[in-house]
């Protein structure tokens, strides 16, 4: 085996699932959103109410990106910013009711890919897959 083919791989297994899920946000007719606005709306699916410092820590991208992504987002009405009641200088966000609306939607996209994705593997190598990739520091 070519241990060097691991790292290329596992980018070939990202672009092709960023593929798939730009393809079925152009199915569901969502023009702007892109697989990386995925992570911070997952996160406001299940926390109503993030900090952009919190959903920087959840999602591992840096503050920069996270307001690049959120700007995009406000500005398709997903997502609105509020000012935290104690402390100003805190942005908080929350989903808007068109960006609610999204989550059955991007369940499904999530749902759809999984099962490509592990469509030959059973459970007992889903669980190895995910023991041996979290093994890989960087």
């Amino acid at each position: 085996m070519d241990e060097k083919k691991i790292l290329a791989t596992i980018g070939r297994i990202h672009r092709r699932g960023n593929k798939y899920i730009e393809h079925e946000l152009k199915k569901h007719n969502l023009p702007g959103l892109a697989p990386s606005h995925g992570d911070i709306l997952f996160q406001l699916f299940t926390q109503e109410e993030l900090t952009m410092n919190q959903l920087s820590c959840y999602i591992d991208r840096d503050k920069s990106t996270i307001t690049a992504l959120v700007d995009k987002l406000e500005r398709l009405d997903y997502v609105k910013r509020g000012e935290d009641q104690v402390d100003g200088r805190i942005v908080r966000l929350t989903l808007t009711k068109k960006g609610r609306e999204l989550e059955p939607i991007f369940r499904a996209i999530s749902e759809s890919l999984q099962a490509a994705i592990y469509e030959e593997f059973s459970l007992e190598e889903r669980q190895q897959l995910l023991g041996l990739l979290e093994k890989i520091k960087l």
